[in-house]
């Protein structure tokens, strides 16, 4: 595919999730020709209703680890799992995806006129003994534990890259992001911020790891996004730079401002603090305000304020499909620590709750009922990503069960089919594929479980 005659074409790896739909409308909004890829293991296509919405952009289902479909001048990689919870259930996939969708993205640029744009991570500094944490400190990471398929999978794409650059000229621009937060993120990401707004709002009590005294810095989307395209655009880029807003925050102070800011009372429930999860986390940004005259603007007040609204606004959609009588159930907030692995018998329980919701999703479509059918696709995409997570850790507990794989790939592809559906606004290949593709699927699921 080659776009963008005109307009400069931007690609965008990890698209539809979290910080990859936030960075497309404003590429869009910049006035690029922006392509979106994502395979869609984590990220929801809800978040690129804005865009999809756009003439300009265009949206391909596919996997970096892969040959891509599109050169594009500019690249943004975000394609990796970035949470906890989500980066653990398939630890494979996490540093393949880290360290082959590097390597394919520099056989794209190698010999071509293109900058990369790499999302690397602050974790890259693992438990670090150097605070605030400079780009010049190397970290302390643990390269054999549970957090360990995403910390060196990002430190080995660095590597990939940075070498890229030294041999080849790849314009290759690696950027360390901190924390950050705001509108789209998931409700059970396991990121502590959203943990804590979906608990707050859902009156269930806020889930603290350790004492509470472990300390972030929490830099807003909007912020975040400005740095991305500050680290594109400079001419001349020195790797990496940290991204990140510097005002550092305790876990309970975290805690004790979201129960104000969203006038709840419930309880704090205090767990076991899990391995490797670092004391301190506090960029030191004196490399980018000097190189791209990067200052956060947001507030952690402010900020947080704008994503409880949104929550609350997704939370009350969810709501109201109840009281018209299509029951789609509110998203779970995850209290577990990211290391425990749920039993194969939860993996029937989701089974059956989510054949109920396909049932209702696809009898919304056929009726064309789009508010209900677009808001019953997010519930339907909720429960099959935990059926998807549960898969995983069946076929890791019992590498016999090799029919485990094999659904949970057959489910992959049905996922990847509705989500083109989806973006196509095709509402009779949804029913169908709801229908004819996937209660079938979740039977033989149930089937294989129970056996």
């Amino acid at each position: 595919m080659g776009l963008g005659t005109v307009r400069r074409t931007a690609l965008v790896t990890g698209a539809a999730g979290f910080l990859g739909s936030h960075l497309c409308d404003r590429l869009l909004a910049e006035g690029f020709e922006v392509v979106g890829l994502d395979n869609l293991m984590t990220g929801d296509l809800i978040n690129l209703e804005s865009a999809g919405r756009d003439p300009h952009f265009h949206f391909e289902i596919g996997d970096v680890r892969e040959k891509l479909p599109v050169y594009a001048e500019l690249v943004f990689n975000f394609a990796c799992p970035a949470s906890p919870i989500h980066y653990q259930h398939d630890p494979y996939a996490t540093l393949t995806t880290s360290v082959l969708g590097a390597q394919r993205l520099i056989e794209m640029a190698r010999g071509r006129t293109c900058t990369i744009v790499h999302a690397s991570t602050s974790e890259v500094y693992g438990d670090p003994l150097v605070h605030p944490q400079p780009e010049s400190y190397w970290g302390n990471v643990n390269p054999l534990g549970e957090r360990s398929c995403y910390d060196e999978g990002k430190r080995c794409a660095e590597t990939l890259l940075h070498d890229a650059y030294r041999r080849w000229r790849v314009d290759a621009r690696i950027v360390r992001i901190f924390n950050t937060y705001g509108p789209r993120m998931a409700f059970d990401d396991g990121r502590v911020v959203s943990s804590f707004i979906t608990q707050a709002l859902m009156g269930q009590p806020l889930t603290v790891f350790g004492d509470g005294s472990q300390s972030r810095s929490f830099c807003y989307v909007d912020d975040l996004v400005e740095g991305l395209l500050r680290a594109a655009f400079v001419e001349s880029f020195d790797s990496p730079v940290n991204l990140g807003n510097p005002g550092e925050l305790t876990i309970a102070d975290l805690a004790s401002l979201v129960l104000e800011l969203t006038g709840s009372s419930t309880p704090i429930a205090w767990r076991r603090l899990p391995q490797d999860d670092p004391k301190k986390r506090k960029p030191d940004i004196t490399k980018a305000r000097a190189l791209l005259g990067f200052e956060p603007t947001v507030d952690i007040r402010d900020g947080l304020q704008r994503t409880i609204g949104n929550f609350r606004a997704r939370l009350d959609a969810i709501a109201s499909q109840k009281k018209r009588g299509v029951q789609f159930a509110p998203p779970v907030a995850l209290d577990a620590a990211p290391t425990e692995r749920a039993p194969l018998a939860d993996l029937v329980q989701a089974i059956a709750a989510s054949v109920e919701h396909v049932r209702a999703c696809g009898d919304a479509h056929r009726i064309g009922d789009r508010m209900s059918a677009a808001e019953g696709l997010i519930a339907v995409s909720e429960l099959l990503a935990k059926l998807h997570d549960a898969l995983v850790h069946a076929t890791n507990a019992t590498p016999e069960r090799r029919e485990l794989r094999t659904l949970d790939d057959e489910l992959c592809s049905v996922l990847a089919q509705l989500g083109q559906a989806q973006v196509d606004n095709d509402g009779v290949r949804l029913a169908d594929l709801l229908e004819y593709e996937l209660l079938p699927l979740l039977d033989r699921c149930g089937d294989a479980c129970r056996n």
